[in-house]
């Protein structure tokens, strides 16, 4: 008889770990213990020496679904006499293992079916979880993740909790954020002053309780419930501000044009796209085409937001011909349709038809410039609840609903109720308040389905703080700071990196403060102190103000690194490479040269990189004002291509004679004109020349997103010209040709969707020219893809083929963002 004692680390604490351990064990008739410890669970083992290591072979295949085990460690043997009942032991400490926190988990199929049963005890409760779901990065102060380390602290648990938390036999057994309508949190609903009933003086010392509605007890009607108060507000087209797992929501119904409008009114979000969430799946394919894998994603204990093309019956018929959806210079809210039918046909059903007699998805109205809809599934019973409603609720069931970052523009999610109740005011018509604090933000998850497979385009819920496990250890332990945009902070020691939740802009304050929060907390969490800090080489991006500060009050080195060095070494890190060709296409990032560089081929080896190839540079002209304005860079290629537009075709781009001069003579002079290589620069002027460009953009990305769209309509198969240049070894793509050959035949390319595609596919020819050109230097065949512009996927599905063909071995974003919520990886790993 033996007792073998094994550290176990990887995602073991917060996901049902130690009670499979307790079944597996009792099933097997071994003895010993399964702890937690302050990184790993430490299991002790008891019985004949074939028996324990039949059972640890077949471990892994065993263990919960949201669990992983990055490491299994012998820590001792010794023969014993006798065998003890296997039991769990109460959470230790242990300061040398490495910290895993746990990721909040989407709400399992087996606590939703107890919220619809009105047989169930936790009927209609929308706090309920279990071991395989609920909160956990949100709700936890420190680690081991034990009950006593969580908000839920505060919420002790009934008998009949505290029973089915002790019972082996219930999926409840240690699950630390359980709770029931008798023990746990409260919700409550809040109408602004706006929705409140107007009180006499002698009723308004009642006006707090007859607007601030607290959970029913079992015995009450849930027609006066908050949910039931929540949900008519939202049929009477109000703005709901709700309470989440990890943040502040903002719901409108989905159905209705009018609340989406005001929605959009009062977020100043004139054309971003809107997440909705559906009811059901069933709900979903009807107005999306939904593949078994992104089924599996959306049921899965991830529960992501999903990016789905919309199946054609249900497009409005502005999205039939986008070409013409609204000249360059027109608003990009406008929702009207040039067809001679009336307006409301454009959000009420298929083209041209008369109204149908079903509320259909205005989808032109919540994602105008794309064919896709994001779309997830309830995510919390919270959620379900507001969509289904109870069998007395004269509300009936919303298919769907539009749930957006509960936020001003720019900021950062509420997440208490009184900085929701301020920072929301003028935006949200009612909140639905819980006491369930939340210590830790934490957004939704946005998932994109490319030909190459899955990629996380937002690293939040379910899969943050999840570990990234490096093939190749660091020789110290690094946190790095990420970029200015899509920000997230990284931790990196040894062989994981921990990625922080998506942070944000860093463009408000408040953004800045919740940045330090994380870079303060993420190594106490960890129970890691940083030997360096690791920050991008641009100097007056808050993010490396930030950690040159954190390292001066620390007193450790900092290192600056590149920021298309980081991207291009957050793929191959992914793929557990530190050596390769990286395309790296983006909108910008400071070069070592001092200009904005964004379409590089770089060779990699390990911490440092040799430029190989580029775009050939052009002017900004106005800085940022460019980036807004798309026509301004259209100038600024014409100028630097040696092309005289017509009036008639400045004109037919928005662009005036006095503008024109302008924005030339910057270029001219090199007056507020910074120099740029970017991509995404690329797709924006090439989106103002046909026409697919607002006059001013209104978010990251909206230009060459429409370009893109309308791209998708053509079949179109040949590509357009473009020169290739070397100087000193580095191979330069010149698109002055393609510029001018457009500009001679503008009246034919105006809003042509052939040109559209065509663009792409030449951008393509010319991605492949240079990873050619980097082989012949390199000898490397392998390649990564990296960088916000590779989150187009129309481009993606030309170019890896065409490296595949050309014998490359590609690698691409699957758990990491391509865009610069990867950035922090690449920092790490380098600096470390």
């Amino acid at each position: 008889m033996q007792r073998r004692t094994y550290s176990i680390t990887g995602t073991v604490q917060g996901v049902g770990f130690r009670p499979t351990l307790y079944r597996l064990a009792r099933e097997a008739n071994l003895g010993g213990w399964v702890q937690n410890r302050s990184g790993a669970a430490i299991l002790a083992l008891e019985g004949e020496a074939a028996d324990v290591g039949a059972f640890m072979d077949t471990l892994s295949a065993s263990i919960p679904s949201n669990a992983s085990i990055a490491a299994v460690d012998l820590l001792e043997e010794k023969a014993i006499a006798r065998v003890s009942p296997f039991h769990i032991k109460e959470s230790g400490f242990d300061e040398q293992n490495s910290v895993t926190i746990p990721a909040d988990l989407a709400m399992c199929p087996e606590c939703r079916a107890e919220v619809l049963d009105p047989a169930d005890r936790r009927y209609g409760y929308p706090f309920t979880t279990c071991t395989n779901c609920g909160p956990r990065y949100t709700v936890v102060h420190a680690m081991p993740y034990d009950r006593e380390r969580t908000t839920l602290d505060s919420f002790p648990l009934c008998d009949a909790c505290q029973a089915e938390y002790k019972d082996p036999a219930n999926r409840r057994f240690h699950a630390e954020s359980t709770a029931c309508p008798d023990c746990g949190p409260r919700v409550w609903y809040e109408e602004t002053t706006d929705l409140r009933p107007q009180t006499s003086d002698s009723e308004s010392a009642t006006e707090t309780s007859g607007n601030r509605l607290p959970t029913p007890d079992s015995s009450q009607s849930t027609v006066h419930s908050p949910l039931a108060a929540a949900r008519k507000c939202l049929a009477n087209g109000g703005i709901l501000a709700i309470r989440g797992m990890g943040g502040f929501h903002l719901a409108v119904d989905a159905t209705n044009p009018d609340a989406i409008a005001k929605l959009r009114e009062r977020k100043h979000r004139p054309a971003k796209p809107f997440a909705i969430m559906a009811r059901n799946l069933d709900v979903i394919r009807s107005i999306c085409s939904v593949s078994d894998q992104a089924a599996a994603l959306l049921q899965s204990p991830e529960g992501p937001i999903v990016i789905l093309g919309i199946r054609p019956q249900t497009t409005d018929c502005r999205r039939q011909t986008p070409q013409q959806s609204r000249p360059a210079s027109s608003d990009p809210s406008d929702t009207s349709c040039s067809n001679s039918h009336p307006p409301q046909s454009t959000v009420h059903g298929p083209p041209c038809r008369a109204v149908a007699p079903r509320r259909r998805t205005p989808t032109s109205l919540i994602s105008p410039d794309t064919h896709t809809l994001g779309i997830m599934l309830p995510t919390t019973p919270l959620h379900m609840l507001l969509l289904e409603g109870s069998p007395d609720d004269p509300t009936p069931p919303f298919d769907f609903l539009i749930i957006t970052s509960g936020n001003q523009s720019s900021e950062p999610i509420c997440i208490a109720n009184d900085e929701a109740e301020e920072r929301l005011q003028g935006i949200a018509d009612a909140f639905l308040f819980h006491d369930r604090e939340i210590n830790l933000r934490n957004d939704d998850s946005l998932v994109c389905e490319q030909d190459a497979g899955l990629q996380l385009w937002r690293r939040a819920r379910g899969y943050a703080p999840n570990s990234i496990v490096l093939q190749k250890p660091l020789s110290r332990c690094v946190l790095a700071m990420g970029a200015e945009l899509k920000n997230a902070i990284a931790l990196g020691d040894v062989n994981r990196t921990v990625l922080s939740p998506h942070i944000g802009d860093l463009s408000t304050p408040e953004a800045r403060d919740a940045h330090e929060r994380v870079a303060r907390e993420l190594p106490q969490f960890l129970d890691k102190q940083p030997n360096v800090i690791a920050v991008d080489l641009h100097p007056d991006m808050h993010c490396t103000r930030h950690g040159e500060r954190l390292a001066a009050a620390l007193n450790i080195p900092v290192v600056a690194v590149q920021h298309h060095h980081a991207h291009a070494m957050s793929c191959l890190a992914e793929h557990g490479l530190t050596r390769g060709l990286a395309l790296v296409f983006d909108g910008t990032g400071l070069g070592t040269d001092g200009n904005i560089w964004g379409a590089e081929l770089l060779h990699i080896e390990e911490a440092s990189f040799t430029r190989l190839a580029t775009f050939a540079p052009t002017h900004l002209p106005g800085g940022d004002m460019a980036v807004a304005e798309p026509t301004r860079q259209l100038a600024a290629r014409w100028h630097a291509a040696g092309v005289v537009p017509s009036p008639e075709v400045l004109e037919r781009c928005g662009i005036r004679d006095d503008q024109y001069a302008i924005w030339t003579q910057q270029c001219e002079q090199g007056i507020n004109a910074a120099i740029t290589h970017a991509a995404g620069r690329l797709f924006d002027a090439f989106a103002a020349l046909l026409g697919f460009s607002p006059a001013r953009t209104t978010y990251e990305g909206q230009a060459p997103i429409r370009l893109e769209t309308a791209a998708r309509l053509s079949s179109a198969t040949n590509t357009l010209p473009f020169d290739i240049a070397e100087h000193d070894g580095i191979m330069a793509i010149d698109w002055s040709v393609l510029f001018a050959h457009l500009t001679d035949r503008h009246a034919k390319t105006w809003r042509s969707t052939d040109t559209a595609r065509q663009l792409h596919i030449c951008i393509a020819e010319a991605a492949l020219a240079m990873a050619r050109h980097g082989r012949e230097k390199t000898g490397e065949t392998t390649i990564a893809l990296s960088g916000g512009v590779f989150m187009n996927r129309l481009l993606c599905e030309l170019l890896i083929p065409r490296l595949a063909a050309d014998a490359f071995s590609v690698l691409t974003h699957s758990h990491i963002p391509p865009n610069d919520g990867g950035i922090a990886l690449g920092q790490a790993v380098i600096a470390g």
